[in-house]
């Protein structure tokens, strides 16, 4: 049976605790903490009159949109194999289930992945990361851990990564990408690459897909939930490779879709057909909101580093993972595990995390996934100021948050 997953969980916790008044320091919610850009808003009023069933997959014109914006990105796609989605969750649901075999993941991995998979009865072969990012299966140990479930009666087959990473808000540099592909293509694994976060990798320049390196086997998802902060409205899109692959794939994921969810909601569709078009207003918004993203997660992340945790620099998104296993902090608060160090940091420092195992890793490490971006303010017009700010970690309620963390750490 599954339970209430621990993101939402600790939303909803955060809003009880603001209904009582009390201060929390939220780095626990996984929202991207902005304003919905005006033009987005104004097309979607435009269009609520609209209240016809969707096709399933998503109309002509927002899929020739979505194809076009992963066109831009050099990765191989045609309108006829992208749909969209009530959100990036609903279609790796159903690619779970149209995929038949065991699941890899890194360990940690978000959430959803391993719980997804346990409520259709997959195997999970966890396989942990490596050092030079999460989100991914440690290259030198997949093929081990492929042979180690097989010679066991598993049937690995499909690998599920994410890129930027959440929950460690990294991103997997190409030559790591470059031996995942090898080792996919050798052992016939079908590749599911969670890249919502891709527009907010640091270094845009840099970044490359693992749909670029295998691209007869990637299945790529994305959303607007964090890049335009529209988490609320619900709008997932996918590119399936043109093989026949991708086409049974794309034909069971909507097939599923037209039992589970029917279509995203109608009126959203010009909504996400401007938005991956990248008009002007949409790519500055963007670029706005990495630029604050990278700013206030250094500021934070310099802070667990010199509070000793072990923890990778962030290059992507709003995330940071750092670990607490033989650090002074734990010897300090008494704790051993990490569901320990998470509760007394909410219940007695009034600073809200998630533990790592949430995401599936060892509770003796004593991993947090710390979000960064629920500080930028406690109203739109606060957030707004913070994102347009030179020196954002110096607006209020950043600052107010900073000292907090830094006074109950170091």
């Amino acid at each position: 049976m599954a339970k209430k997953s621990a993101t939402l969980v600790m939303n909803e916790l955060m809003f009880d605790k603001q209904s009582k008044g009390e201060r929390v320091v939220n780095l626990g919610f996984g929202e991207a903490g902005l304003p919905v850009l005006p033009s987005l808003t104004k097309i979607a009023a435009e269009h609520l009159p609209q209240n016809s069933y969707p096709y399933v997959q998503g109309g002509a014109q927002v899929r020739k949109s979505i194809s076009g914006y992963f066109r831009r990105r050099g990765i191989a796609s045609d309108s006829e194999l992208c749909l969209t989605a009530p959100g990036s969750k609903a279609i790796i649901y159903a690619l779970l289930l149209a995929i038949q075999g065991d699941l890899i993941l890194s360990r940690p991995s978000w959430t959803s992945y391993g719980m997804q998979a346990q409520l259709m009865g997959k195997k999970v072969v966890w396989v942990d990361t490596p050092e030079v990012a999460g989100g991914i299966p440690d290259p030198s140990l997949l093929q081990q851990a492929i042979d180690t479930d097989r010679a066991e009666g598993g049937n690995p087959r499909i690998l599920l990564i994410t890129n930027p990473d959440n929950p460690s808000g990294t991103v997997s540099p190409a030559d790591a990408l470059s031996k995942l592909a090898t080792i996919a293509k050798n052992n016939d694994l079908t590749i599911i690459s969670d890249e919502i976060y891709r527009d907010l990798a640091y270094d845009q320049k840099q970044y490359v897909s693992i749909a670029e390196l295998a691209p007869e086997r990637t299945i790529v998802t994305t959303g607007m939930s964090k890049s335009l902060a529209l988490g609320g409205w619900r709008v997932g899109a996918a590119t399936f490779p043109k093989n026949d692959l991708g086409q049974r794939l794309y034909d069971s994921v909507v097939g599923s879709a037209s039992e589970i969810w029917s279509g995203m909601a109608i009126f959203l569709e010009p909504v996400a057909e401007y938005a991956f078009a990248e008009p002007q207003d949409v790519r500055q918004r963007v670029a706005q909101s990495r630029i604050l993203h990278q700013k206030v997660s250094h500021a934070i992340y310099e802070i667990f580093e010199a509070a000793g945790a072990k923890v990778r620099e962030p290059n992507g998104a709003f995330y940071m993972y750092p670990t607490f296993r033989n650090t002074e902090i734990a010897e300090r608060f008494g704790v051993t595990d990490d569901r320990q160090l998470s509760s007394l940091l909410l219940a007695e420092k009034g600073i809200a995390t998630l533990p790592g195992r949430a995401f599936g890793d060892k509770p003796e490490r004593m991993g947090l996934r710390v979000v960064t971006s629920m500080v930028y303010g406690t109203n739109d017009e606060e957030r707004e100021t913070t994102l347009h700010s030179q020196d954002p970690v110096n607006e209020p309620s950043v600052r107010q948050a900073l000292d907090h963390v830094r006074e109950v750490l170091l």
